[in-house]
């Protein structure tokens, strides 16, 4: 009985791991994010964007995300709020509403600076040490070639370098058909087992899902990760539908761990932002601010996150011999003194003597 029990309790602590949200915040249109003062040449910089309000606006720190922009001819505004929007809430009138360039502007932020390195740009570009400023000018005229006017014009270049730089965006964009926003955002989730895990077992399937090439996945504290048939797992080569597995087939114990699975890119890179001419204000296309267009920089990365939790082996001591610390055999407790047998063996023997001592008292009597 004592037995079953336990097994029962041990069923009923089985724990199955859950998938919980991401470590932190991950923009989604509809969101409200910050536009810091504009860097570069003047004119033609990029709107450094963050998901969160700086404490202090004249030391915002690094960005999560940068912006171009999209709008030429409407004035811009910085250090106040845009939301995010996808291609079908742009509230301007000028060429980007043609899905066929805004395929063009994608190609282009997605083969520029800071979606690439400096050091990339240039070796594709054919530019020795191309500078930022240099970058992000030969990016912006390249978008607006392309949302304001639909041909080459001849540009304020800053430097020649600027120059070799948009020609060789121009020039890619125009060899393709462009892209889509699913082709440039970069989106990962992890879906946890839904069933009962227990120590003992391999735990999971852990799935990923992702655009991005590949995810690398974490598990904290660490635990080595297999596949379904106990192999070992490349943990920085996971691909969009690999389903991993924590190993615990060595415990015994109840234990939890936080699986994390990162990848590279935003979920947002590509989406436009509408921003207000006042802070707090709505953009509407009769009054909105220059209208900006979001790209995630090199090392920017985006995660997502599961919990698991399993239950460790219960056992109830089963009765037998012990061996003390002096290497004598004694019985297990079982609830009763180990003399109880010479006890027994007394309590008879007085019952005996006294049952014929009874039988000689009546005889007497009679």
């Amino acid at each position: 009985m004592l037995r079953s029990i336990a097994i029962g309790a041990l069923v009923l602590g089985g724990v199955a791991a859950s998938a919980v949200g991401p470590a932190a915040a991950v923009p989604d249109e509809g969101d409200s994010v910050y536009i810091g003062s504009r860097q570069g040449y003047s004119g033609t910089g990029a709107f450094p964007i963050y998901l969160d309000t700086p404490a202090d606006p004249d030391a915002p720190g690094e960005p999560e995300l940068w912006a171009f922009c999209i709008e030429h001819d409407v004035s811009a505004k910085t250090r106040l709020h845009g939301t995010i929007d996808g291609f079908d809430g742009y509230l301007g009138e000028n060429l980007f509403t043609d899905p066929v360039v805004q395929g063009k502007v994608l190609w282009i932020l997605a083969h520029a600076y800071p979606t690439v390195s400096l050091s990339d740009l240039g070796a594709a570009a054919g530019v020795a040490s191309l500078s930022r400023d240099d970058a992000l000018e030969a990016t912006q005229y390249a978008i607006w070639r392309y949302t304001d006017l639909g041909f080459d014009a001849a540009w304020p270049w800053e430097t020649p370098a600027s120059e070799t730089v948009y020609h060789y965006l121009v020039d890619g964009a125009e060899a393709g058909s462009g892209m889509t926003p699913a082709e440039l955002e970069t989106t990962v989730a992890i879906t946890a087992p839904a069933v009962q895990q227990d120590a003992g077992t391999l735990v999971g399937p852990f799935t990923v899902t992702t655009t991005a090439p590949v995810a690398s996945v974490a598990v904290d504290p660490a635990i080595a990760m297999v596949d379904e048939a106990g192999a070992p797992a490349d943990a920085d080569a996971v691909v969009d539908g690999q389903e991993l597995y924590l190993d615990l087939r060595a415990a015994t114990t109840s234990g939890s761990a936080r699986v994390t699975a990162t990848v590279a890119g935003s979920p947002v890179a590509g989406r436009i932002v509408s921003v207000p001419n006042t802070d707090g204000g709505t953009a509407t296309a009769a009054d909105h601010a220059q209208t900006i267009i979001l790209v995630a920089p090199v090392g920017a990365t985006t995660t997502a996150e599961a919990a698991a939790a399993w239950a460790g082996e219960t056992e109830v001591p089963v009765a037998g011999p012990t061996t003390t610390s002096g290497g004598a055999t004694a019985l297990a407790e079982t609830g009763a003194p180990t003399g109880w047998p010479a006890a027994v063996a007394v309590l008879l023997i007085a019952s005996g003597a006294a049952a014929v001592l009874a039988r000689r008292v009546v005889g007497e009597r009679r």
